[in-house]
């Protein structure tokens, strides 16, 4: 792992003004933007923001997409400073699972979106695998951002 660490890019980040702030920052947009998206997608789907058309949800999972890129960019370049030490962690790997489900989710959402709201919007009903893979998907973001934040908090040096 030595060689992920000391590579340029991962010694800019580490040593730089602005590497680590700048990821930092990124990172904390992209998060913005997927918890902000999905959030919305899955209260919708639980009966909120009934204005909202079902049909519009499936063209603001997009914006989720970019979110997801910006964090798996920006998450990367900061596991590169110190992968063995990230690799140790346990709520570094417990994010990365709820990430993985998280977005698993999001997909199977989306495509469920893209088949069926026309007719959820026609009949005002959503099935209960949508209202059950939005509880998920609300638990597995949270559950996410409560472990990155442990990552900050817990010494992993």
């Amino acid at each position: 792992m030595n060689w992920l660490e000391s590579n340029a890019y991962a010694q800019w980040i580490l040593t730089s003004a602005t590497g680590w702030p700048l990821m930092l920052s990124i990172h904390a947009f992209g998060l913005a933007i997927i918890l902000g998206v999905t959030f919305a997608l899955n209260l919708r789907l639980l009966g909120w923001y009934r204005t909202l058309p079902y049909s519009s949800l499936h063209s603001l999972m997009g914006i989720a997409w970019i979110g997801i890129v910006l964090n798996i960019f920006s998450g990367l370049s900061v596991f590169l400073t110190r992968p063995a030490s990230y690799l140790q962690s346990n709520p570094f790997i417990f994010k990365i699972v709820c990430i993985v489900i998280g977005i698993v989710i999001l997909a199977k959402t989306r495509k469920m979106l893209r088949l069926d709201a026309a007719n959820w919007d026609a009949s005002g009903t959503v099935p209960a695998l949508a209202k059950q893979l939005a509880w998920a998907s609300l638990a597995f973001w949270i559950l996410a951002v409560i472990a990155g934040r442990l990552i900050a908090y817990l010494d992993i040096s």
